[in-house]
């Protein structure tokens, strides 16, 4: 029954998302959408392709970092190459994220590491993601205050007029930032609820049981601000190759839900939910579907050349013995 389940959830992916895919081109005009693209500047799309490799290159070696601090030693040349594999897995094959980051975890463990550290360390490298990409779109609120976009959002968003635009920015920052030490503490809790809590407390022990928790904490919000940088830069540019002109600010704020829904595991590379969330979120401020939809392809595109660097070596011997820091 499980596995009936399952197969009905894959071809649900592998037809599910082109048609939605198919629907959102043929709502934002199909003829609109290839006038666009054949208007598409090609060194914004260039500079989008680094900014977009140079993210996933600088996500490898966040992961090399965690898997460090959870006491396998991984070298810089072996987590490049494996994660871009990871990356050509997603792009090429259904599930989203989860068939690279399970790809991952099991290269990891197959180099020695046991597999609840494999694993935590894929989980916390992909959290760390998103809690600085959303960290970030509130970051990017104090730029945009008093603008006439900032204007837009907050009409959008219901604000009442009452509340200041930075307070909102600083809340949501401080709440960002610290929800992962809130998460540490529930873990803490659990670790003491006995066997009753039986896999959470297993993770919560790993994590407690490593040291220097905080300064991994600081270098990983680093690390993640250095690779959503590079992903928001790639978006943005996906979106000025075909005359999406927003500010900065706005498509980093806008990054957070667009990423998210990519990242759903209901189809295969983002296709069709990253096309739904860029129109839904790029409209607010004017910008025509086609040009939306064209900005979204182009990133998902990115993706698909950055699959072609799975042909990276892996290296034979990437790794020391298993150790505490």
């Amino acid at each position: 029954m499980a596995l009936g389940r399952q197969h009905a959830m894959q071809l649900v992916r592998l037809v599910g998302a082109p048609m939605l895919l198919v629907a959102v081109v043929w709502l934002a005009g199909p003829q609109a959408v290839l006038t666009a693209v054949r208007g598409a500047d090609v060194g914004w799309l260039l500079l989008g392709l680094v900014s977009a490799t140079a993210g996933n290159t600088s996500s490898s070696l966040r992961w090399a970092e965690l898997a460090r601090w959870l006491g396998h030693r991984v070298r810089a040349r072996w987590a490049i190459a494996v994660y871009f594999r990871g990356v050509a897995i997603n792009a090429l094959l259904p599930g989203a994220v989860l068939g690279g980051d399970m790809f991952r975890a099991w290269q990891l463990n197959r180099d020695g590491c046991p597999m609840a550290a494999a694993s935590l360390s894929v989980v916390l490298d992909r959290l760390s993601g998103l809690w600085i990409l959303f960290a970030l779109g509130a970051l990017a609120l104090f730029v945009g205050i008093g603008s006439p976009e900032m204007d837009i959002l907050r009409a959008r968003l219901h604000v009442p007029d009452g509340w200041p635009s930075g307070l909102i920015a600083a809340g949501l920052l401080g709440v960002v930032l610290l929800l992962p030490l809130l998460v540490l503490s529930t873990l803490a809790a659990l670790a003491g609820w006995g066997a009753a809590a039986g896999g959470r407390r297993a993770m919560a022990v790993e994590l407690l049981r490593r040291p220097n928790g905080f300064q991994q904490y600081r270098r990983q919000a680093v690390a993640s601000l250095a690779v959503q940088a590079f992903a928001v830069g790639a978006l943005y540019c996906a979106g000025r190759a075909f005359g999406v002109v927003l500010p900065w600010w706005v498509v980093a704020f806008t990054a957070g839900p667009i990423f998210l829904f990519a990242a759903l595991p209901v189809s295969f590379g983002g296709w069709g939910t990253r096309e739904v969330a860029t129109v839904t979120a790029w409209s607010a401020f004017g910008i025509a579907p086609p040009l939306a939809v064209a900005a979204a392809a182009a990133f998902g595109i990115y993706a698909l050349a950055q699959a072609t660097l799975a042909w990276l070596p892996i290296p034979s011997t990437p790794t020391g013995p298993t150790h505490s820091p």
